[in-house]
């Protein structure tokens, strides 16, 4: 089985793939409602808008981050505070993923969440440009991501320097030395045509040294994984109501900060 093919089954079955494309339609839909050249705004204020809804949108569906809760909670658990602020229809949308099932992960101050041995990271790009992003003129975080080597073939440009488009990109450290033994990086780049109102979202393994520009990525928006996961989602909002009888190491309840603060926690993609 190819890494492709591990990863998307590993992240079907628990719905987290669900809970990733549901973060990014309600991002997108959120920015696209308020976007308004005529108001002012510039095509950055999209990228900019979607980038940070979609981190708020992960936070609220994996429980992260402003909407923490305890591990162990089921899945439906504070769903009041989750819907503070939310259309609707994205909250009847929004798969019911149990909490502590994917954690907050940035790396070198990008965001990022995790499940299992899987991060993702956020990458915007132009619309119907995904195979040609330079990795090379990105953060050097997504050139470290992109130099990995093909997950098949991983001993190609292990541990060698390379100079590309001009960027020196210095040898492969592997995640071993940053104390995540096990953990693969991966991609979501996201897109949308402003004017058609169209998206593109992929999950994938980007490729710095290839004109490809990825070893390998999955086309959710061609294949949108099942609503929820599966799982039976349930439209009334459930409040925490904590066990006395629950021992619990932090305080049970939701962190929630100003915008202010918000905004000053998170990077561009």
């Amino acid at each position: 089985m190819s890494e492709q093919e591990e990863v998307v089954d590993d992240l079907s079955k628990p719905g987290v793939l669900a809970g990733i494309s549901w973060a990014v339609s309600s991002a997108y839909r959120w920015t696209m409602q308020d976007y308004n050249p005529r108001a002012g705004h510039k095509p950055g204020w999209v990228g900019y808008t979607a980038h940070q809804l979609t981190c708020d949108r992960m936070d609220r569906v994996f429980s992260c981050g402003d909407y923490h809760l305890p591990v162990g909670l089921p899945a439906e658990a504070g769903m009041d505070a989750v819907q503070e602020g939310l259309p609707d229809e994205d909250f009847r949308e929004m798969p019911r993923i149990a909490p502590g099932l994917v954690t907050y992960s940035p790396l070198n101050g990008s965001p990022g969440w995790l499940f299992g041995s899987r991060r993702w990271l956020l990458q915007s790009f132009q619309y119907g440009e995904s195979r040609k992003i330079r990795w090379a003129t990105k953060s050097e975080t997504k050139r470290r991501v992109a130099s990995y080597p093909d997950p098949d073939q991983p001993d190609l440009f292990s541990g060698v320097g390379l100079v590309l488009d001009g960027f020196e990109i210095p040898p492969i450290i592997m995640e071993e030395s940053e104390g995540e033994t096990d953990i693969v990086t991966l991609v979501l780049a996201h897109s949308i045509h402003r004017e058609l109102k169209e998206r593109e979202l992929f999950l994938g393994r980007p490729n710095l040294v290839s004109h490809q520009a990825w070893h390998w990525r999955h086309d959710l928006m061609a294949h949108p994984p099942a609503p929820g996961g599966g799982m039976h989602i349930n439209n009334d909002p459930q409040p925490y109501t904590p066990n006395p009888n629950d021992v619990v190491s932090d305080a049970p309840v939701r962190l929630r900060k100003t915008p202010q603060e918000r905004n000053g926690n998170e990077t561009s993609g």
